[in-house]
């Protein structure tokens, strides 16, 4: 489409790249660790799917969070086993896949549309704010564009050799194959990548059937190599039960199309379109909230390069770059959210392509009446749009308190505070999410203090609290943005301010609490276990009678329990326990409300502190609430507590000094009175 370079306009274009490279390289490593600042629940559940791998697991599909496809979780994992456990190695596949999208753009465009497009295209791309987003978060989702992007480069130039070139052609096909199967096996938005391709393969068969009739081979070649592999990765997801779980919680439009009602894929259409021009995703976990793609500077290049490219879609560099951006974007056509960038990101590369053909063509034609103007309208829409993105995302997005909210914000000053306060005595942190579960507040801490060695306990402050052993005085931190509003028992809290006195500390992103005792804890639990009772369920009547300390295979002892207050719908009560074995397998408590052993008529699985951490000696509290069947006949009601692994699902025996065992203890009763 240009005259030939001359070597000088060689190097000045190598270098201009490797300059844009390098920029781009430094806006997406700096600050890796604090921008976003945190780690978002999506990146902690990819680090636990990393770590199977790295304890050896070699699964093809993940059946956590929805169904989750392999390719990035081994990256993950060799991050995490070259550069150590932390959340900078944890992103740094990102980076990486974002420098390759960055580069495999460049080689589209320069490929499609000239050395100028190209150069222009990767200028704009390295500073977008959406570009940025998804190269700083350990998600898989900007990798599948890295490997859509060099599926698209290979499958033009399969096509674009000559007849004589078969050999090569043949060779650039089964490429295309290979970055298509990595595509699919990366992120559920892969699975456009064989429709770009039949639907590029059928446009050149109908328009274009004389150079159609010598290349299909390279076609088929493609077909085979990408069915071949991924031919094991469905037969992994249909052996899942969960395995298209994801698909059937965002198909809620398409099955209403199916029944008739277009109403919901066209509202879905026309929001995915305009997020590009006029309003983009109303949400703050990926975008700054409303963000357009495109900025009033840009708007227009991009809506100009797509109308020049649209005006000559018979031909088929420009078929096949529609093709892509469109269904790139069909994804957030079909499913919720609306406007999603996520579900749009294999359009990404596409869409800044139309970019950089609007301002190329623009700077052709004013450079031949306005040199020095067409010059500066280029540095013009490159400075200004980069600084803003860049300002909009360090500064406004990340400091957004709904993203640190998200973002764990609150759990990453805490171990900063942690790391450079280094307290004397026991530390211990409170937050919503901390069980086996829902363990995301601690991964999301240990991988914010590699190497350190720390024993934290920790706990939910809404259903438990944690005293140490004799480590006086112990540091509380109560992070202010865990991933969830963070809350406290009323009961508890004030047993704890009652120690802790006029100790806190209130930061921006947490309170630190220092307990210099735990005099009050102490006189509550003489108090409370002066009051409680325990028995045997009917199967363990043979066995002596049951006395505190109840013994939980040594590993927790149960030392009181308050009275059950019985409402409307629940039964609460607390128990008191102390540690007897450092031991970090999990444990779950469970509580039946039962009239004879047998029959359950209220149920509740739960323990709101995290085994790992916890040191003998340590005692903690935990409330629980148990639901009430609203079926439940009046009458006397025991109260029934047990724990078990999560993991196993196997109970803890109960020890009874050698006359036999049991796994559960009757430990209050209440009276229901039916409506």
């Amino acid at each position: 489409m240009t005259n030939a370079p001359t070597p000088k306009a060689k190097l000045d274009e190598k270098l201009l790249l490797a300059g844009l490279l390098l920029l781009a390289f430094g806006l997406r490593v700096v600050a890796l660790d604090e921008a976003p600042p945190g780690l978002r629940y999506d990146e902690l559940q990819n680090y636990l799917m990393a770590g199977r791998v790295l304890a050896g697991e070699r699964p093809l599909y993940f059946a956590e969070s929805w169904g989750h496809e392999p390719l990035y979780h081994y990256l993950q994992a060799g991050s995490l086993a070259l550069l150590g456990e932390s959340d900078w190695s944890l992103r740094l596949p990102s980076v990486v896949l974002g420098m390759i999208e960055l580069a495999a753009t460049w080689l589209v465009a320069q490929k499609l549309l000239g050395r100028r497009v190209g150069l222009l295209t990767t200028a704009f791309l390295a500073v977008s704010f959406w570009a940025l987003l998804y190269s700083r978060v350990g998600l898989r989702v900007g990798g599948v564009t890295a490997f859509a992007t060099l599926m698209v480069y290979f499958l033009w130039r399969s096509w674009e050799r000559m007849s004589t070139q078969s050999w090569r052609g043949l060779a650039d096909g089964a490429l295309a194959g290979l970055f298509l199967a990595a595509g699919v096996y990366t992120y559920l938005a892969g699975r456009v990548l064989p429709a770009i391709v039949v639907g590029f393969v059928l446009f050149t068969a109908v328009f274009h059937w004389q150079q159609f009739k010598t290349r299909w081979p390279r076609f088929v070649l493609l077909a085979v190599v990408a069915t071949l592999l991924i031919w094991p990765l469905w037969q992994a997801i249909a052996a899942v039960p969960v395995g298209e779980q994801r698909l059937e919680l965002l198909n809620q439009a398409v099955v209403a199309l199916r029944q008739g009602n277009s109403l919901p894929v066209l509202d879905l259409t026309v929001r995915a379109l305009g997020m590009y021009v006029i309003q983009g995703e109303q949400d703050w976990l990926y975008n700054e909230y409303g963000r357009p793609i495109f900025d009033v500077l840009t708007v227009f290049f991009f809506l100009g390069g797509l109308i020049w490219v649209v005006w000559r879609w018979r031909q088929p560099q420009f078929a096949l770059l529609l093709l892509w951006f469109l269904g790139g974007t069909g994804p957030s056509m079909i499913a919720p959210p609306a406007a999603s960038v996520t579900h749009s990101i294999v359009a990404q590369p596409a869409a800044y392509i139309f970019l950089g053909v609007g301002v190329a063509k623009t700077w052709q034609w004013l450079r031949q009446r306005q040199p020095i103007t067409a010059t500066a309208l280029v540095a013009l829409l490159f400075i200004v749009p980069g600084v803003e993105a860049g300002l909009a995302f360090f500064q406004t997005w990340n400091r957004q308190p709904e993203v640190a909210e998200l973002y764990q914000a609150g759990i990453t000053a805490v171990a900063n505070a942690v790391q450079t306060d280094a307290p004397d005595g026991a530390v211990l942190v409170g937050g919503p999410y901390v069980n086996y579960w829902h363990p995301w507040n601690a991964v999301a801490f240990d991988l914010a203090t590699p190497g350190e060695g720390t024993a934290e306990r920790w706990f939910n402050p809404a259903g438990a609290w944690v005293w140490p052993a004799d480590s006086f005085p112990a540091t509380y931190y109560f992070p202010e943005a865990p991933l969830a509003p963070q809350q406290f028992d009323v009961e508890l809290q004030n047993l704890f301010v009652a120690d802790a006195g006029s100790s806190e500390e209130v930061f921006e992103d947490f309170r630190r609490f220092v307990l210099p005792d735990a005099a009050q804890f102490e006189a509550r639990l003489a108090e409370v276990a002066g009051e409680t009772a325990v028995s045997w369920p009917p199967d363990f009547a043979q066995l002596p009678a049951p006395q505190l300390p109840v013994k939980f295979d040594n590993r927790l002892h149960l030392l009181a329990v308050s009275q059950p207050e019985v409402g409307p719908d629940v039964v609460r009560f607390v128990t008191y326990w102390r540690v007897e074995t450092a031991d970090p397998t999990p444990l779950v408590a469970f509580v039946h409300l039962t009239s004879d052993g047998v029959d359950i008529w209220g149920q509740q699985d739960w323990l709101d502190v995290r085994m790992a951490g916890l040191q003998p000696g340590d005692r903690f509290a935990q409330v629980h609430t148990v639901p009430l069947d609203p079926n439940a006949p009046s009458g006397m009601y025991y109260v029934q507590l047990g724990l078990y692994r999560p993991d196993t699902g196997q109970r803890l025996s109960i020890v009874t000094d050698g006359a036999g065992t049991a796994d559960r203890v009757w430990v209050g009763q209440i009276t229901v009175v039916a409506p």
